[in-house]
């Protein structure tokens, strides 16, 4: 299926503020179909919509209807897509009962069926009521060319895909502009080629670039992006092969395990092909073991990463409690490589693992890589926003203590005397480590949002988090610097250049969230 008929259509709606809604009592919201008759190419009479919805906002029992200014109902029909994922009581490291998640059922795509002939009117409420009498029915597979997306606003769309809740336009400016400037030339494959990128260059692919893109679709609601993210997904799904297997490497990489950007796809449009995608990869993921041992040829916080990544992402869309089980495994055994480190190693805040598992080359006493972390670092995250896991919030409160005091190095008055996160921190022969000062900034904005991510478990559970949060400040405005010079600019350029291609996913894959944890800290820009 091609992308035009995937996505035929992107219908928006207005929208009452987002703090009407109300978890038990229910709401209302209108809701304006004006432009549905234009743009709706079904052949029936009916419309048809689907709306991604926030967590605890719908129940699975609510009584839903639309009405004609609000009082006069019309027929209509609503369907669950998928649900937001229901912890199992007993689960580990979630301890709290209290969480709406751990009791009830909420929707999360929403798919409402109605006539055409009430679309003519401007005047459509959709209301709900949280009753536990009714009982909505499910479906599982649309017919995505007849199907389309409605959000009420970008916050709301990032409430109910990227789990943050919302902030302003202008207190995300700073990240998006300049990653418009690097997407113009991501998404036009004839200057990648041009430049060395052909498509079947497998490792341009890697650290999800589809993620990214749509990342900043649902940030600045600007469709282009969504387009070229679908485009960017497809050719992904269409290079897997039923094994799950990345077809453009001649084996079992688990970096090159994809899952976010299927995610979205998924919970944008419906898409069976993205959910059964994301299946293929979970179970390719299974190749990857977690656990690490003295013994262990070969071991990274990139690959960890990659693994629960596909775990985490492949239980929101399934609910599988397979997925719940290897999310439990790898996040045991990283709690157990950073607070119970093999061969006595000394208690520093990282998964440990020896030099040479990581780099290939060197000895065998234990590392760490910064950046690396950052990437494990999202996927505790995501995993801890969707279920508040108390090991998750551990292990990313010390990932951010591990900076501070081992991961650093300072550059020379050429680069200004800044502060750079090590690439890969050797912890009792530190001979081994490379201190770049001109190529390991490239990786300030994801240490940058390990680091925010750390400070924030910490102010939410009360801990001291100063000097943490002073560092993330410190790493963040060289963040920002991309703005600063965008603003300089005086000849504005229509793309930007960035090398190597991978460098662009790796950047912004897993910091979608900096502009949020900056509004949080209330550190200064």
């Amino acid at each position: 299926m091609n992308i035009a008929a995937r996505f035929s259509i992107l219908l928006w709606i207005s929208f009452c503020s987002i703090q009407s809604f109300a978890v038990d009592d229910g709401s209302s919201i209108p809701l304006d179909f004006s432009l549905a008759l234009k743009q709706q190419i079904a052949t029936t009479d009916k419309i048809q919509v689907l709306l991604p919805v926030p967590n605890n906002i719908i129940t699975i029992d609510a009584n839903i209807q639309i009405s004609i200014n609000g009082k006069t109902p019309i027929t209509a029909q609503f369907f669950v897509v998928n649900t937001w994922p229901k912890i199992p009581k007993g689960t580990k490291g979630n301890n709290d009962a209290s969480k709406p998640s751990a009791i009830t059922h909420y929707v999360r795509l929403l798919l409402i069926e109605l006539d055409k002939q009430f679309v003519s009117s401007s005047a459509l409420t959709l209301s709900w009521h949280n009753s536990k009498k009714a009982k909505l029915s499910k479906i599982s597979n649309l017919n995505q060319v007849e199907v389309s997306l409605i959000y009420p606003s970008q916050n709301w769309l990032a409430q109910s895909l990227l789990l943050h809740p919302e902030y302003s336009q202008k207190e995300h400016q700073w990240y998006v502009e300049p990653q418009k400037k690097y997407a113009e030339y991501f998404t036009n494959q004839a200057l990648l080629t041009q430049n060395g990128y052909p498509p079947e260059k497998a490792a341009q692919w890697l650290y999800d670039r589809p993620q990214a893109i749509y990342q900043l679709f649902i940030m600045t609601g600007d469709k282009k992006w969504l387009t070229a993210a679908n485009e960017l997904s497809t050719f992904y799904q269409q290079h897997l092969d039923e094994e799950g297997q990345f077809t453009l490497k001649n084996r079992f990489d688990a970096k090159y395990l994809m899952p976010k950007g299927l995610l979205y796809d998924y919970f944008l449009s419906g898409s069976y092909q993205a959910k059964y995608a994301l299946e293929k990869i979970f179970k390719a993921s299974l190749e990857w073991d977690e656990e690490y041992s003295s013994r262990r040829g070969f071991w990274t916080e990139r690959n960890q990463a990659a693994a629960l990544n596909t775990a985490v992402s492949y239980w929101e869309v399934s609910h599988d409690e397979m997925a719940l089980t290897r999310i439990n495994n790898i996040i045991d055994a990283t709690v157990e490589m950073t607070f119970s480190p093999k061969n006595d190693w000394q208690l520093v805040g990282c998964p440990q693992h020896s030099f040479k598992s990581h780099e290939g080359w060197g000895d065998n006493s234990p590392a760490c890589s910064p950046w690396m972390m950052a990437l494990l670092g999202d996927a505790l995250w995501r995993f801890y926003q969707l279920t508040g896991d108390k090991r998750a919030a551990a292990l990313i409160d010390a990932f951010g203590d591990f900076i501070l005091n081992y991961g650093l190095f300072y550059g020379d008055k050429r680069v200004k005397n800044i502060v750079i996160p090590k690439y890969i921190v050797s912890i009792e022969n530190p001979e081994q480590e490379e201190l770049n000062q001109w190529t390991n900034p490239q990786h300030a904005c994801d240490a940058a949002a390990l680091l925010g991510k750390s400070a924030y478990i910490k102010a939410q559970s009360g801990s001291d988090n100063f000097m943490v949060k002073t560092l993330f400040s410190a790493l963040l405005e060289q963040c920002q610097q991309r703005y600063v010079q965008l603003k300089k600019e005086k000849n504005k350029k229509p793309y930007w250049l960035l090398k190597p291609a991978r460098r662009f996913a790796w950047v912004y894959s897993s910091t979608s969230d900096l502009p949020w944890l900056n509004s949080q800290l209330n550190t200064a820009y």
